[in-house]
């Protein structure tokens, strides 16, 4: 499993509800929901351990992961948009690296739904404005 992999996994946990239909209709999708996504964080939502995974997208296209509370490693990845809209994350740091992971993002209020085609449903988490974590 790549490390793309792994941070959208560890995001997998969050018990978020489902949006129904009317509030899906308002979602933001595609290139401009992973824009809104630059500059802030990704946060499992698990009542009983608030921030045990959290992902920061910082806008100048780096990834930075944290998984199992905070004395853990910080994981660093690069991450871009791909034409058609799909957040694309990669193990290297270099822009031209084309082993990515993409993922296509629907983002409504403060949820966040990341639909990538390896997983049989997609991972959900809540949007913190900024890098509270500081990642």
């Amino acid at each position: 499993m790549t490390e793309m992999a792994l941070g959208l996994a560890l995001l997998a946990a969050a018990s978020l509800p489902l949006f129904t239909e009317s509030e899906d209709a308002s979602a933001l999708t595609g290139r401009a929901a992973v824009e809104k996504l630059a500059g802030n964080t990704l946060e499992e939502d698990d009542s009983q351990l608030p921030g045990e995974h959290v992902i920061f997208l910082k806008p100048n296209g780096i990834a930075r992961m944290r998984e199992h509370g905070e004395n853990q490693k910080v994981m660093q990845q690069r991450w871009t948009i791909s034409p058609d809209g799909l957040l694309c994350v990669s193990e290297k740091r270099a822009q031209e690296n084309r082993d990515s992971e993409c993922a296509s993002i629907s983002i409504t209020g403060d949820r966040v739904e990341m639909s990538v085609p390896d997983l049989d449903e997609p991972l959900t988490a809540r949007l913190l404005p900024g890098n509270p974590y500081k990642l």
